[in-house]
């Protein structure tokens, strides 16, 4: 695996990531379904820079997850998507202080020891 494709690959997981705390933060700054809606939240969703720039990431970790595979097998890669799961978590820790205890460190350090065993197969 190159340096080009281990690139492209932890790109598309931070952009993944990143577009899921930005719409975490956009949501907290709408108003409740029943105030507006489904068309007026809609609207309102779509005029959030924050889901339009969660979108853009999401678009650009697509573009990013198919060069991966171009060059990497799906059985290694997806695998990987696991630490999107530990980038929210701590982002949702730092970020938005949300309650975390040791179950969440736990699991935490099983994503990235099952990342591990399967990086050190291929």
């Amino acid at each position: 695996m190159t340096p080009g494709v281990i690139a492209s690959l932890l790109t598309s997981i931070a952009l993944g990531a990143a577009g899921q705390l930005m719409f975490k933060a956009a949501a907290r700054t709408l108003p409740a379904y029943s105030e507006l809606g489904l068309a007026r939240l809609l609207l309102a969703m779509f005029t959030t820079p924050l889901i339009l720039a969660g979108f853009i990431c999401f678009f650009i970790s697509s573009v990013l997850w198919i060069v991966t595979l171009r060059s990497m097998p799906l059985s290694n890669a997806y695998p990987m998507v696991a630490l999107s799961y530990v980038i929210i978590f701590l982002g949702s820790f730092y970020l938005f202080g949300e309650a975390v205890d040791w179950r969440h460190w736990a699991g935490a350090g099983l994503i990235i020891s099952g990342i591990l065993l399967i990086a050190g197969r291929g």
